[in-house]
């Protein structure tokens, strides 16, 4: 499911949007140096007010997102990751936030009975197979984390 290049993309858009991010903070502050070196105390205080604003809204939301994604793509592909061999149930319609990543639950059974069911995520932002209830895979997964998902092979 990962690639070299989605690891290369989300270090990417993360050194991207830290730059824009600490370059929006700059400017607010020199907006702000400007109006206190020109004695406008009632523009000092506005735009102060509305710089601090637009730039928590615009770090919490669009930056701090991305660089918690980054850091978890890297422990991802470095981590240790384990094979379970299963039977496919269902994948959830909607997402959820998962150690601040966007994930979709995926169910499965482990074994030859219906009572050893396991759960696990996937990246809501990447393509999830095709699958039918019933079918045999091979999940890779770090911790519950899918990296991988595959047929399992057919057994003679």
């Amino acid at each position: 499911m990962y690639s070299e290049a989605d690891y290369n993309k989300a270090a990417r858009s993360t050194r991207t949007r830290l730059i824009l991010g600490i370059a929006l903070i700059a400017v607010c502050l020199a907006v702000v140096i400007t109006f206190i070196a020109l004695e406008m105390e009632v523009l000092t205080l506005v735009s102060a007010g509305i710089g601090f604003i637009v730039c928590y809204f615009l770090w919490s939301f669009k930056v701090m997102p991305w660089i918690h994604y980054n850091k978890f793509i890297k422990e991802l592909r470095h981590g240790q990751r384990r094979q379970t061999e299963c039977m496919f149930k269902e994948v959830a319609g909607e997402t959820r936030m998962y150690d601040n990543v966007e994930v979709r639950d995926v169910l499965v059974t482990v074994g030859d009975t219906e009572e050893d069911e396991r759960l696990f995520v996937c990246d809501a932002d990447k393509p999830f197979p095709a699958l039918q209830a019933g079918d045999r895979l091979t999940i890779t997964s770090f911790g519950s984390f899918i990296t991988d998902i595959t047929p399992a092979p057919q057994a003679l």
